[in-house]
């Protein structure tokens, strides 16, 4: 079973969330959508096989990465910080991962693979570019993660190896029978 992202760049109508959903279900699959309406929209398919992800290219309006993706908006305190900062996340010398950068507002959206550029290298470089500005930033995450994603992030960020997804307690209750 594997995991993918779909990316709209808007938020889709009823009857796109409706097919992407009955396909999904045909294949034994869960989405799960992160709706935004200044920015793409999001879906994380999990659970599916490869002839959902080809289904999906075919009949869907959204790009379709075979990897499920991490997407942040990133707005930086200073101004004068937001060029820089596209520049090292979408230029020549961006991490391997990044699959796409773009402007957003008065921010930045960065979109990339993190099993190619983890999520600290991603958030160091981004950090690091603010700093020669003296900025902090505002950061607001896009698309849907996986438990795995979600439980190594925590592992990583609060030191705390023993956080993985056979510990969470909504994932159990989820993956009980029901009686």
């Amino acid at each position: 079973m594997i995991a993918f992202t779909l990316r709209y760049p808007a938020v889709p109508d009823d009857a796109e969330i409706g097919s992407v959903e009955m396909l999904a279900r045909g294949h034994d699959a869960r989405v799960t959508w992160r709706r935004n309406d200044a920015a793409p929209t999001y879906a994380l398919v999990e659970g599916a096989d490869s002839g959902l992800l080809d289904r999906l290219r075919e009949r869907s309006a959204a790009a379709v990465w075979d990897f499920p993706i991490i997407a942040l908006a990133v707005f930086p305190g200073r101004p004068e910080a937001l060029s820089p900062l596209r520049d090292a996340l979408g230029g020549a010398g961006r991490p391997a991962g990044v699959v796409g950068c773009e402007p957003l507002g008065d921010g930045v959206l960065v979109e990339w693979n993190p099993e190619r550029s983890s999520p600290e290298l991603v958030l160091d470089l981004i950090d690091v570019e603010l700093a020669r500005f003296g900025a902090g930033r505002r950061t607001e995450l896009l698309a849907p993660l996986t438990l795995a994603r979600w439980t190594q992030i925590a592992a990583s960020g609060l030191r705390a190896p023993e956080i993985a997804p056979d510990r969470v307690l909504e994932a159990l209750i989820e993956a009980a029978p029901c009686r």
